[in-house]
């Protein structure tokens, strides 16, 4: 009787340089999309056939001769193949695999022909079944059983003679399927021992890559300068654990940290030859050697270079370039973080642009509406005044000098915010003019603390909500009305309610009132022109949560509430 020691370890031999294959495999681009299941297309399949097939190519030239026949590992490449990339995988490392099987020939050739493509398939419906991500050691080793029984079987069945093939299957049978089947387990957990590995490698460099994100998001409000550009590059240097860490704009460097900060200085040109290229290109370019760093001065420690252009809207801004020593190259995941970073640094400088150009036309509307108040108020004013010089004369002389006082205190103002109590004062003056035409048919209640006079507001916010309230509520009313003006604060927010019993607004139009686009100038002769202005100072101001609220009663009046952020600060004392 024949020995199998001899055979187990010629086969254990060649399983452990399937071993081999197995981890060189998991480097090939098309694998590791096979394993992740992205973008893995027919392509990729026909790689992994090649691939998978070569293997068990090279099976047959690693057999054993035992009885005129081969024991060896053929096999295990479309099995491993099926189990991987799937069907069309398998069937195709099949096929390849039993061509040179085809011409070696002897009394086993068409079993092992056949059983090598139907290996394929079996493993390739394992894959359809399972899918690579839940398929275990365990059921490949079991999927791997089942296609050397098949292979054993069709060996007994097809071979002639029999009696021949039968004594070779008693020598061979146990040894190959032990080995074999060990052998398929063995490649699918070196595979996925690699795929783990790899997938822990991009977590940590995700969360990297978030810690750096979060840690330079808050410092560039103030725009990318020297002094948050150093920031910036002293983060990613500790984090990346790199040489140095520069930034750098179109012509010179803004901050450099680590090795070779002796010459690559602040403010210095730009020195590096990969700089140059990736701003001309506006690609990252990475390179692994000190001939292509190509840095100018003598003795330049760094000897590999990822740089990445800074691109803001289009538009070159700069580069982040990270920087190693002693020959060390730049990683893959290295690549990656560093390019994010620049993207990321991009998108931040872009949208401070963006929110600087909003700032700069947010200021500009509102001083356009802050200018349309004062003119607004003057001609309405100066009306009242027209009316009472024909009236009385001598009452005309004293509302011009409240209106001279009045407008003195409102123009010599620079400020955009003014204390509640001036605002309180404003409004009282105007009411002043205003019952000097109208008299005892306009009455004013007042209700407030002190405290809430301390709060700030923007200039004009009061006076025009108590001049609609006269002007469209309660002059057109015969007998005039009360005007009533509530100020109160509720937690970080300041109420200011400013209510008639005039005339008030009938259904129809309050809707269209209740936008504040001027659509109350239309309907009631330019009574929105002020609350308008109003409500969109305060959602400019302070956003758009802020702004006017407006409820009226055809008949019983109308009530207008702004509500604006308690805006409170330190008088100056002299």
């Amino acid at each position: 009787m024949v020995s199998n020691w001899p055979l187990v370890l010629d086969i254990s031999r060649n399983v452990a340089i399937i071993g081999m294959g197995a981890y060189l495999t998991t480097r090939l681009p098309a694998v590791r999309r096979a394993l992740t299941q992205s973008e893995f297309r027919l392509q990729d399949k026909l790689v992994l056939a090649l691939v998978f097939g070569s293997f068990s190519a090279i099976g047959n030239w690693m057999g054993i001769p035992v009885m005129g026949s081969m024991a060896n590992t053929r096999i295990v490449g479309p099995i491993a193949g099926g189990l991987i990339g799937g069907p069309v995988v398998g069937i195709g490392a099949g096929i390849i695999g039993a061509i040179p099987r085809y011409f070696m020939g002897g009394y086993t050739m068409w079993a092992s022909v056949f059983a090598n493509v139907i290996a394929g398939m079996v493993s390739g419906m394992a894959y359809r079944l399972l899918g690579f991500r839940r398929l275990d050691v365990k059921a490949a080793i079991v999927t791997g059983f089942i296609c050397e029984l098949i292979l054993k079987g069709m060996v007994l069945v097809l071979s002639k003679p029999f009696e021949q093939a039968w004594e070779l299957e008693k020598i061979i049978a146990v040894p190959t399927v032990i080995a074999n089947s060990i052998a398929v387990g063995f490649f699918v957990y070196i595979v996925r021992d690699v795929f783990q590995e790899q997938k822990k490698v991009q977590a940590q460099s995700a969360q990297q890559a978030i810690r750096m994100i979060q840690q330079t998001a808050g410092l560039l409000h103030e725009g990318l300068n020297e002094k948050t550009a150093l920031k910036v590059v002293r983060i990613l240097l500790k984090e990346t654990k790199a040489a140095a860490v520069a930034i750098t704009d179109t012509q010179k460097v803004i901050a450099y940290v680590g090795a070779g900060a002796d010459h690559h200085i602040k403010g210095s040109p730009i020195l590096t030859l990969v700089t140059q290229q990736a701003m001309q290109t506006l690609q990252t370019v990475i390179v692994n050697n000190p001939a292509e760093v190509n840095c100018p001065h003598p003795g330049c420690p760094l000897t590999a270079i990822i740089d990445a252009p800074i691109i803001i809207d289009g538009q070159l801004w700069g580069s982040l370039k990270l920087c190693k020593i002693n020959y060390e190259v730049i990683s893959p995941y290295e690549a990656e973080i560093i390019q994010g970073i620049a993207d990321f640094l991009g998108l931040l400088l872009a949208r401070r642009q963006l929110q600087e150009q909003k700032n700069m036309l947010t200021e500009a509307e509102y001083r356009m509406l802050k200018a349309q108040v004062n003119p607004h108020f003057l001609f309405n004013t100066l009306g009242v005044v027209h009316s009472l010089i024909r009236i009385s004369p001598e009452l005309a002389r004293t509302c011009v000098k409240d209106l001279s006082d009045l407008l003195r205190r409102a123009l010599e103002h620079g400020d955009e915010m003014v204390y509640l109590r001036d605002e309180i004062e404003f409004v009282r003056a105007y009411v002043r003019l205003e019952k000097a035409r109208f008299g005892e048919r306009i009455r004013l209640e007042e209700f407030y603390t002190d405290t809430v006079l301390q709060c700030q507001v923007p200039v004009f916010t009061l006076q025009p909500l108590v001049e609609n309230a006269i002007r469209h509520g309660l002059s057109p009313k015969v007998d005039g009305g009360l005007l009533i003006i509530r100020i109160w604060d509720e937690g970080n927010n300041l109420f200011i309610e400013v209510e008639d019993n005039g005339v008030g607004i009938d259904a129809d139009k309050l809707a269209d009132v209740a936008r504040f686009d001027n659509s109350l100038a239309k309907h009631t002769s330019g009574a929105g022109i002020g609350l308008s202005n109003v409500h969109r100072r305060l959602g400019l101001t302070f956003g758009s949560n802020y702004g006017l609220r407006i409820t009226s009663q055809e008949g019983r009046g109308t009530l207008i509430c702004a509500m604006l952020p308690k805006w409170q600060e330190k008088e100056e004392t002299a």
